[in-house]
């Protein structure tokens, strides 16, 4: 029984520059270096309790390794995006148009379902090593760590098409049924309640062992995401707590830069898909495809860095949006104009400020393109940061995916819909901490439609958290933008036609 496509994989992690065949201890130290995967082989010493490590580390590799096109797929529905460029199905799905055969929605199902297995098969090998390693603690770590990664798969399988299969053994695939979004959400509560217990209590950046790595704290993150979707807000009220009052996290001084290099392991970033070029002009590198996010045009300051494909823009109804608050520093970071981008303002909203440029701090120039009119500034990377001899955009840039400014929010968010607390934080305090690195007034008395807005402003063209939101609180108007026209039963994307054919469970949709 297999899912289409989809194949159960053993991997040997190695990390990359060089580690090949290093030792353990070796690996060990290094471990805050990204890493792959190579072929499993049949001398693996199961004796050797030490590399107990390394099947997380291959669960780690697989993980961080999202493909371009899944997380735009996730992503780009919302009026705080626009699809670009020459991708039909992705245009055709931004204006809430789905075929079951479009392939970026086959290819999404396919990578998180093969994240899935490969946990599976992760987790098989530490209890390989369990008895060698004589640690139940750091074995049940481990695992703990595997399960939280494989929640964050399901949660974002549900929100995308409604509903998943949950997978508990990998021979009985066919016959397990389709399991809708509610039933997710509380399998991935139940899921966070079980590992949090095995999580070590620290900020990602403060572990040794795999800098970075998951812990408590993003279990209960993903846990606070998928009650919000239940929309229990007590729940997300309780999970978000948990963050809040372990003063472990704070904002970052600097949010421009947080989007850089700069921003790699900051202490805000409550999960972030690792990546690196070593240090090194050539050679070995473990990056994510960030050239989809790039402008297409530009004269870098960095002869040779690479423009990018212009297959995601921020949308025009966000940039007049954050006009209309008077926002900088998150406009600054969110959005690069152009110079026809900038016409097209004079022309829509009118006067608009005199910051606004199509060159970027670091003196990129961001020229014109029939693709899009803004890029999004968040993914896109100055030409400066590269390492010289690397010329791929965004490489050695780090992809953040839950933030400690979203957890407040959410707590806020919570509270404004009747949840209580037991930490002495309100919705006021939560919001205009949030304010106040964008350099905006307090606010008082905060309401939900006021937190939503915070949201979009501070959240937007990251992870479709806009487009969930409105999806969530059944906020058509919005999506309706920009000649669209979205209605709730373009919620959620068809389960694609290929995988139908292996999994007959699909054809009838989710039971709700």
């Amino acid at each position: 029984m297999k899912l289409n496509k989809i194949k159960i994989r053993y991997y040997l992690p190695v990390l990359l520059s060089g580690l090949l065949m290093l030792p353990v201890s070796s690996c060990t130290d290094k471990l805050n270096a990204p890493f792959e995967d190579e072929a499993f082989t049949s001398d693996v010493d199961y004796s050797k309790g030490q590399d107990m490590i390394l099947p997380l580390i291959g669960a780690y590799s697989k993980f961080y390794d999202q493909s371009w096109d899944g997380a735009i797929t996730y992503s780009l529905r919302g009026d705080d995006v626009d699809a670009a460029g020459d991708q039909a199905p992705m245009q055709e799905q931004d204006k809430y148009s789905y075929q079951a055969s479009h392939w970026n929605i086959n290819g999404f199902w396919q990578h998180q379902y093969d994240a899935i297995v490969n946990v599976f098969t992760e987790i098989d090998e530490i209890n390989k090593y369990r008895p060698a390693a004589n640690n139940d603690a750091l074995a049940d770590q481990y695992i703990a760590e595997c399960r939280v990664m494989r929640a964050w798969e399901y949660l974002t399988l549900a929100k995308t098409f409604g509903g998943c299969i949950i997978i508990d053994q990998l021979d009985n695939i066919q016959n397990t049924p389709v399991s809708n979004k509610q039933e997710v959400m509380q399998y991935v509560v139940d899921e966070m309640n079980e590992v949090i217990p095995d999580l070590p209590a620290v900020r990602p950046n403060e572990r040794t062992d795999v800098k970075g790595g998951i812990t408590q704290f993003t279990a209960y993150a993903i846990q606070a995401m998928a009650y919000q979707e239940m929309e229990n807000y007590q729940g997300v009220v309780d999970a978000t707590s948990a963050i809040i009052s372990s003063a472990k996290f704070s904002l970052s001084n600097d949010f421009y830069h947080l989007f850089k290099t700069a921003g790699k392991l900051n202490d805000e970033n409550i999960l972030e898909f690792q990546f690196s070029d070593f240090g090194q002009g050539q050679g070995d590198s473990f990056n994510h495809l960030f050239a989809p996010y790039g402008t297409g045009a530009w004269t870098p300051v960095v002869a040779g860095a690479g423009a990018g494909w212009g297959f995601y823009s921020p949308s025009l109804k966000y940039v007049e949006f954050m006009l209309d608050r008077g926002e900088t520093v998150r406009l600054e970071t969110s959005v690069v104009f152009t110079p026809d981008g900038i016409t097209q303002l004079q022309n829509d909203y009118g006067t608009i400020p005199s910051w606004i440029s199509n060159t970027n701090r670091e003196g990129d120039v961001f020229n014109n393109t029939p693709r899009l009119n803004f890029g999004s500034g968040k993914f896109i990377q100055p030409s400066t940061e590269l390492i010289p001899g690397r010329t791929s955009p965004g490489s050695n840039k780090n992809f953040i995916v839950i933030r400690y400014s979203e957890m407040l929010l959410m707590y806020a968010e919570a509270l404004t819909r009747g949840a209580s607390s037991n930490i002495s934080m309100t919705a006021d305090q939560a919001v205009n901490m949030v304010r106040e690195r964008a350099v905006l007034g307090d606010l008082s008395g905060v309401t939900t439609q006021q937190v939503l807005d915070e949201k979009f402003a501070e959240l937007a063209t990251e992870w479709g958290i806009r487009f969930f939101d409105m999806v969530r609180t059944k906020n058509t108007a919005e999506l309706s933008y920009g000649g669209r026209t979205f209605t709730m039963d373009k919620a959620y994307l068809p389960f694609p036609s290929a995988q139908i054919s292996s999994l007959p469970q699909l054809a009838d949709g989710v039971q709700n």
